[in-house]
């Protein structure tokens, strides 16, 4: 029971952050390595701010300003060089992620930190009411975006943009204003799950590093593209990343992550999402 609960748990951090990274790769296109570090950076301007007030305050505001950074970082670093192509942006990324993760070693340090979080008791064997919150975070995260992908405007533009980034420009779509949006929720979302993985563990610079690898699997698996097929990806690494460890070393969690996509593009080459997306088209 306990390992099918942090399974769950488990899943529904991968979740938040893998979908930011997915929205931002149908967006740009190119694989963002600096979407790991922005877990990093929010779980640490968190940090910061609860040496001075509650929790749930520093949260919200760690949040909010990463979803700004990301917005920053889109508009410094990546739309100047946007014609170049995915591989110089992808490059551009991952020098992203190694300077994002020297400045803050160089603020903070080596040092593992942790919230100061009240101590709380199990609800059930396993699950403490800061697991089930972040449960139903994800949840709601989940049936938010969908509402706001399908149902709103600025969530029909992402999209089109998503999509055909020239024909939604012709269509009169700010294709440039759609884009702030997609990085600032995407940056938000990957903050949410950063401060997260803090509250449920310890906070320290590989954080970031070790995320993007299990973001980029779920991606992957869920297939490249799709939103949605990366929300199921994710359930599935969770679950069996923690349930594997009933029979392996812990250790090996990672690799128990890639052994599932391996396994599974064998089967299905085009991910999860070939399971209701028969066309194989492109989804956001």
């Amino acid at each position: 029971m306990e390992s099918i609960v942090y399974g769950i748990v488990t899943a529904s951090i991968i979740l938040l952050g893998s979908v930011g990274f997915s929205m931002t790769l149908n967006a740009e296109n190119f694989i963002n390595i600096a979407h790991g570090q922005m877990l990093l950076l929010c779980a640490y301007i968190t940090l910061f701010l609860n040496a001075y007030m509650s929790i749930v305050p520093a949260a919200i505001i760690g949040i909010l300003v990463t979803g700004v950074f990301g917005v920053l970082f889109y508009k410094v670093f990546y739309r100047p060089i946007k014609k170049r192509g995915a591989m110089v942006l992808l490059f551009t990324s991952v020098g992203l992620a190694y300077v994002i993760n020297g400045v803050v070693g160089t603020i903070f340090g080596t040092t593992t930190f942790a919230y100061k979080i009240p101590n709380v008791k199990e609800i059930i064997p396993g699950m403490t009411p800061y697991q089930l919150l972040i449960i139903i975070a994800a949840i709601c995260s989940t049936l938010f975006l969908h509402y706001f992908l399908t149902k709103t405007k600025i969530g029909k533009a992402i999209r089109a943009v998503s999509e055909n980034s020239d024909l939604a420009k012709t269509r009169g779509i700010d294709t440039k204003r759609t884009s702030n949006y997609v990085w600032f929720i995407a940056s938000s979302l990957a903050g949410l799950s950063g401060v997260f993985l803090g509250v449920i563990g310890s906070i320290h610079l590989e954080m970031g590093w070790n995320q993007i690898l299990i973001i980029l699997a779920a991606t992957v698996l869920g297939g490249l593209g799709s939103i949605y097929g990366v929300m199921a990806a994710s359930v599935v690494i969770g679950l069996s990343m923690e349930l594997g460890v009933l029979m392996i070393p812990s250790y090996y969690r990672l690799a128990i992550a890639f052994a599932i996509i391996i396994i599974v593009l064998l089967i299905k080459p085009d991910g999860l999402q070939s399971l209701w997306n028969k066309s194989g088209k492109r989804v956001a």
